[in-house]
């Protein structure tokens, strides 16, 4: 909240009734103008004002400034009792109320606990001040990321990890990239795809939810809109809700390579979009594949929506047409990832490679943890409502069922909370987006708000990027520590502290348990389908067979619709058991969009043995029993959290930890506090803090880099170019730099690259990555060739010096006279072996 948030309550109350929000309020004091303005109307509730107001209080207290707010005394607004419901005390005045706020935090005892939550609270109130909060400009960026997203920093050293890794990936390579909620995974994959921005091609999303579409194409809109480049259509989200002729000029603009951006579920990507991105493949205008929340691929392949499997076979198949130099790169994101969700990414995406995994995975630093349990429904009810009432906005409530969520909205109506909806699985996607944009608001942006607390399911959420979302309240016990940690981490993603209380009852566990007992069918049952189904194969192309999804036993006589089910489920688990491929039907492809919902469905025979029933349960059984496993320990990790004898982070970091063939790659933990922490009291700085990723950007297979390599000769790892005067230096270093790097050289440091000469070089080098070493890391990490240019004086520092005496390849550029450093009296470019000047440099480019 901005420091004048105080003031704009003060007078938004002394204008009331007239209390227009003012053009540049921000933050709880906008919330508080939008919710006045809905009190005149009926959209909004007391509840809603005295809980802004509280905000507003407590955030003002938070910077030292105690004064009460004067308000009026009208029906319309709360009465003296029900400011006293907010925890707010009232002093009558001349007709108008006094309202100061007091602090609260939920479940937390008086003594070290007690204090140390209040003192959480003060930070989550003091949002873009926190001192915990983190900081997002620490990081100055690379003049690719500059050039493509008009950005002059990274958010973290993590995020100039997965950019610099995507951006430097081959032609056809696959990039799994595990990075914090928070950490800009998307802007990633942008910086990388915009990077041709004058040059045709398409950037393809795949997305599991269609809330995820919509938050995604705002974003997406706010940047290419903005630079010129936007697609023809103006819409970059392929969803249900379209008009015809819109769907109909997205379909053209694919195929011509206008559509820089397509953010499509993978239902339609199999479907209408099916022909449009073959055709783009084949020109070589696919750039890159995304798949996002991509640890989903293993559990909604596996159970209930194949067509995110069918992708891989789509994705081999666009790699297979494309032209030389221009098949997809894929990059699969999430912000956590296990080792079975690795495994089912590398096993689906991998091939043909290369492959690698960028693990920058951090727990989130923002969120504070409080656990409660009563002992009955009545109870909990009452301390959601009161944590609802208490705790700042915006917030996002969690339950388990659909009929849940909207028990509680109606209850929260009823208790004078009118600026609250529900997202779940039932929602349209007209309410899904309603919801989107009456919940958004942003620190430092004047956006107004119809909403300010959104009840949901598990459907609500998915990589929603709303940036400023202080609270995050369970009124239930998630299935999976995974399906927890998701959920609050749709907290605090601008970096500002934020909070997660989670309120149990008894009946929550049972629930939990059913929810994670997945029905799979036996392997005994999944062969008699198989047998029915390949029976009934008829040929396709090559080794490809088209499957009868509506075949069975004999022995069944279950329904069309359930029977088919079955089937896509056992398809599913021979595929995750490494037995069959899926590919997408070949009676899709001459489909119009909507049409195919009966096709067949297409596998080839990944294992010779499939068809051996005794190998075929063997497999099963595996698969089977590592689902059920990984299933039953998400929920025993979560139990162990809500033991609180324990940290939350290290139950949150043991769980997404993965084996590599480089070792042991963990999760770094942190923690703002949680109930086994806070019991020591106010801690000094985070209760545990993490640590950054490393390396600062993963290194691909060696590409033909090096074009000077003639003039080293054997054994000369580095090579002097020199320049005789200081107009030489100005005019030809830029040039030569980036011809090395349009050559395979994209790595570059030193002082003599300055602010202006770094963005000359990226201009010239055009769609190629310039990343810029300016902390001296890669010149010390990076086993590939790097080009380290010296500025007018120059000076050997110990860095260079130990580069230089390395193995790897390192381009030197340099003044004529820059002393050797190993014979004092004596120019470098005299003596070393491996020595040509600029000039030379260039003609030979």
């Amino acid at each position: 909240m901005p420091a004048d948030g105080w003031a704009e309550a003060q007078r938004l109350f002394d204008a009331w009734p007239h209390s227009d929000p003012g053009r540049d309020a921000t933050g709880a004091s906008r919330r508080l103008g939008d919710a006045l303005q809905g009190a005149r109307t009926g959209t909004a509730g007391w509840r809603d004002i005295a809980a802004l107001t509280r905000q507003v209080l407590l955030e003002a207290r938070a910077r030292n400034n105690e004064t009460a707010l004067t308000v009026p005394a009208d029906p319309v607004l709360p009465t003296a009792q029900q400011w006293h419901v907010a925890r707010c005390e009232v002093q009558p005045t001349a007709g108008r109320l006094r309202v100061w706020a007091r602090p609260w935090s939920p479940s937390a005892p008086e003594g070290p606990a007690g204090l140390a939550a209040e003192a959480d609270l003060t930070q989550v109130y003091l949002g873009q001040d926190s001192t915990q909060r983190r900081r997002l400009d620490n990081c100055p960026a690379d003049p690719f990321w500059a050039a493509s997203l008009r950005h002059d920093h990274y958010l973290s050293i993590g995020q100039r990890q997965a950019a610099r890794t995507v951006a430097l990936a081959p032609p056809g390579s696959t990039t799994i990239v595990c990075l914090p909620t928070g950490h800009g995974k998307t802007d990633v994959v942008l910086a990388a795809a915009l990077l041709t921005r004058r040059e045709p091609g398409v950037c393809l999303i795949v997305v599991p939810t269609v809330i995820l579409a919509i938050d995604m194409e705002r974003r997406v809109r706010r940047l290419l809109d903005g630079g010129g480049i936007g697609s023809p259509s103006g819409h970059y989200a392929y969803a249900g809700d379209l008009p015809e002729d819109i769907r109909r000029q997205i379909i053209s603009d694919v195929r011509s390579g206008r559509q820089r951006v397509l953010i499509a579920a993978p239902e339609a990507v199999n479907r209408s979009l099916l022909r449009p991105l073959e055709d783009a493949a084949e020109a070589g205008l696919i750039t890159h594949c995304v798949i996002d929340e991509a640890h989903l691929v293993e559990q909604w392949g596996s159970e209930f929506r194949p067509a995110f499997q069918t992708i891989a076979s789509q994705r081999q198949a666009w790699i297979r047409a494309a032209p030389p130099g221009r098949a997809a790169r894929t990059i699969a994101l999430s912000a956590t990832l296990t080792a079975p969700q690795v495994e089912t990414l590398e096993a689906l995406f991998g091939s043909p490679g290369p492959t690698q995994i960028v693990w920058a995975s951090q727990l989130r630093s923002e969120p504070s943890y409080y656990v409660e349990s009563f002992p009955d429904i009545p109870a909990r009810q009452g301390a959601v409502l009161e944590a609802i009432t208490l705790l700042p906005r915006p917030m996002a409530v969690y339950v388990t069922k659909r009929e849940d969520a909207m028990g509680w909205v109606s209850l929260l109506r009823a208790e004078g909370l009118l600026r609250v909806t529900e997202v779940t699985g039932d929602s349209e996607d007209a309410e899904r987006r309603a919801a989107i944009e009456g919940w958004h608001s942003a620190d430092g942006e004047a956006i107004s708000s119809r909403l300010d607390v959104v009840v949901g399911t598990s459907a609500f959420g998915l990589g929603v990027d709303l940036p400023d979302v202080k609270t995050i309240v369970h009124a239930c016990i998630p299935e999976t520590v995974d399906r927890y940690y998701q959920e609050v981490g749709r907290g605090g993603r601008n970096g500002s502290p934020s909070l997660s209380y989670m309120a149990t009852a008894p009946s929550d566990m049972p629930v939990a348990e059913d929810l994670n007992a997945l029905v799979i069918i036996s392997p005994d049952r999944a062969w008699e389908r198989w047998d029915a189904m390949f029976r009934a194969r008829q040929p396709g192309s090559g080794p490809v067979y088209h499957l009868d999804l509506d075949a069975r036993p004999a022995d069944l006589a279950e329904g069309y619709g359930r029977s088919r089910t079955w089937n896509i489920r056992v398809l599913n688990l021979m595929a995750r058991a490494k037995l069959i491929d899926l590919h997408v039907p070949e009676a899709l492809l001459d489909a119009g969009p909507g049409e195919g919902a009966a096709a067949p469905a297409d596998v080839s025979l990944r294992d010779f043995r499939t068809n051996d029933p005794r190998h075929f349960r063997a497999a099963l059984t595996a698969a089977r029993n590592s689902i059920l496993a990984a299933q039953k320990s998400a929920l025993g990790r979560l139990r162990t959290a809500l033991r609180g004898d324990t940290c939350i982070s290290d139950v949150l970091a043991d769980y997404y930890v993965v084996q590599s063939p480089e070792g042991e790659l963990l999760t770094s933990p942190w923690c703002r506090g949680c109930p086994h922490c806070r019991q020591a009291g106010p801690p000094d700085g985070f209760c545990r803090a993490g640590w950054d990723p490393y390396p600062s950007v993963t290194a691909w297979p060696r590409r033909g880099e090096d074009p000077l390599a003639r003039f080293r000769g054997p054994g000369q790892a580095c090579l002097s170019i020199w320049w005789d005067t200081e107009q030489e230096r100005r005019d030809l270093l830029p040039g030569l730099v980036a011809q090395l790097c349009r050559a395979g050289m994209p790595v570059i440091g030193g002082p003599g690259i300055d602010g202006p000469a770094a963005a000359r070089i990226q201009r010239e080098a055009r769609s190629h990555p310039f990343i810029l070493d300016q902390d001296e890391n890669l010149l010390v990490t990076y086993a590939g060739p790097v080009i380290w240019a010296l500025g007018s004086n120059p000076v050997l520092e110990a860095p260079v010096l130990g580069r230089l005496e390395s193995p790897d390849v390192t381009y030197l550029l340099h003044p004529r006279e820059l002393a050797h450093p190993g014979k004092p009296g004596a120019m470098l470019a005299d003596i070393h072996a491996a020595s040509i000047s600029i000039r030379t440099a260039l003609r030979t480019l």
